[in-house]
């Protein structure tokens, strides 16, 4: 039966964060190391709005990072070393832009928590999500260093591990995971494509 006050609800509550999905990235981090506690690393996080990965980043790393987050809503964010922008995340030049603006040229890490207008109908939200991670990936390309991690959400549908089988072609494969956090809802499609 579904919960929406589950027991990750109500911990995110207890802990101040504006959603239940940071302890998707907490548990993600924990397996795959994709950071260290105080790491001074440079972040882009893309539309995770209301903002609970950011929030964790900021905990998490060092005060001279900087974690800029893309979003097409609007959203302040209070904690330290966070900057939000409401900014389409495949505009390439403008990201480019925003990200001059901090002196960073390229990227030790991109997040993304993205998720599609769902309309409960799953092959066609699965086919969303993949459209919507597919029109971000030139990000990926332009932005991330050479040795630089990701985390993608994506919704699984039939032709999944195809996809996957490309990303692994496309970013040295022996780097590319997938990972479904105990954080996701048992009946979720959702799963995490991790470079490490």
């Amino acid at each position: 039966m579904f919960n929406p006050q589950d027991f990750y609800f109500k911990k995110a509550k207890k802990e101040w964060y504006k959603a239940r999905s940071v302890f998707k990235l907490e548990e993600i981090n924990q397996k795959f190391q994709l950071f260290s506690r105080k790491s001074k690393i440079n972040v882009l996080d893309i539309g995770c709005a209301p903002g609970s990965w950011v929030q964790y980043l900021s905990k998490v790393l060092s005060n001279k990072s900087k974690i800029i987050w893309l979003d097409l809503k609007k959203a302040e964010l209070k904690e330290k070393n966070i900057f939000c922008y409401e900014q389409d995340a495949t505009k390439l030049y403008e990201v480019e832009k925003i990200l001059a603006e901090h002196n960073i040229e390229k990227l030790d890490l991109i997040t993304s928590d993205m998720a599609p207008n769902t309309i409960g109908f799953k092959d066609i939200d699965s086919i969303r999500s993949l459209e919507l991670v597919k029109s971000t990936l030139p990000l990926y390309d332009k932005f991330l260093k050479e040795d630089g991690k990701f985390v993608i959400k994506i919704f699984m549908w039939p032709w999944f591990d195809e996809f996957i089988k490309e990303l692994k072609q496309k970013y040295w494969g022996k780097n590319i995971r997938t990972f479904k956090p105990d954080a996701v809802r048992k009946i979720s499609k959702e799963i995490y494509i991790i470079r490490s």
